[in-house]
């Protein structure tokens, strides 16, 4: 009876998200943007270029470029350069191919016909395990995504969407291979974290075949190091073609 009294007294503590609005701590690092400014000379923005483990940081004749699906947030140049660099805490951080408006339109009939549930296969491709952590707690209570239809599946003959962690390692080329191949179509691929995206800090490791779109045709990537279960639910969530009110899908 007591827990039923804690949980009566603390209602509902399921986010709304994707339906409402939500937001993370105001430490979390979501995404660096860099700061124009005319007063500031091209070579500040080598020398922090020098300070980024993963290179996403490009010196472009006095502006600055950061990739985001290399960054994963260590947050070092806001450190040495924090007029020019600010860590923006917003999780919407997805990025969608130019053109999976086919692959969605099908997808969505697809789902019309099963139901509206999307069913997801994962597969760790070489990750440093953080990533699942993160997936793993989208299905918590709090996060809950099998509100939203979204379920996982361990076969990949029943999967609508492949979620693939790290970057891809030479013994797990084959076996991601074959669990796209048996995927039924229309199928969509997410690329969850940024190792997976671009390969991060290992792309140019022997033992790395590359980020997953060296592999498969990505449709979504997720960056982070690793991105939050908040993150994760807005990329599936725009690979199903849908508008949130915080930002336009698109690439």
């Amino acid at each position: 009876m007591s827990w039923l009294e804690y949980g009566l007294r603390g209602g509902i503590l399921t986010t709304h998200y994707p339906h409402g609005d939500d937001r993370m701590p105001d430490a979390y690092r979501g995404e660096i943007e860099f700061v124009e400014s005319a007063h500031q000379a091209a070579a500040g923005e080598r020398i922090v270029a020098d300070v980024c483990l993963s290179h996403a940081i490009a010196d472009e004749g006095g502006s600055a470029r950061v990739d985001s699906l290399r960054c994963f947030r260590c947050g070092e140049c806001t450190r040495v350069a924090p007029e020019r660099f600010l860590n923006r805490n917003h999780f919407e951080v997805a990025r969608v191919a130019e053109s999976p408006a086919s692959v969605l339109r099908a997808l969505r009939k697809r789902l019309r016909s099963l139901g509206r549930s999307i069913h997801l296969r994962h597969v760790d491709a070489g990750s440093d395990g953080s990533e699942e952590q993160e997936l793993n707690a989208i299905f918590n209570p709090f996060y809950d995504a099998n509100r939203l239809g979204v379920f996982l599946t361990a076969s990949p003959r029943h999967a609508d969407m492949l979620v693939v962690t790290g970057a891809v390692t030479k013994p797990m080329l084959e076996p991601l291979q074959r669990t796209f191949a048996a995927m039924p179509s229309p199928k969509v691929v997410i690329a969850l974290g940024t190792t997976a995206c671009s390969g991060g800090i290992f792309r140019d490791r022997p033992e790395i075949v590359g980020p997953v779109d060296a592999v498969l045709p990505v449709d979504v990537w997720i960056p982070g190091a690793p991105p939050s279960p908040l993150s994760i639910l807005h990329g599936i969530w725009v690979a199903l073609g849908h508008t949130l009110a915080h930002g336009e899908v698109g690439a």
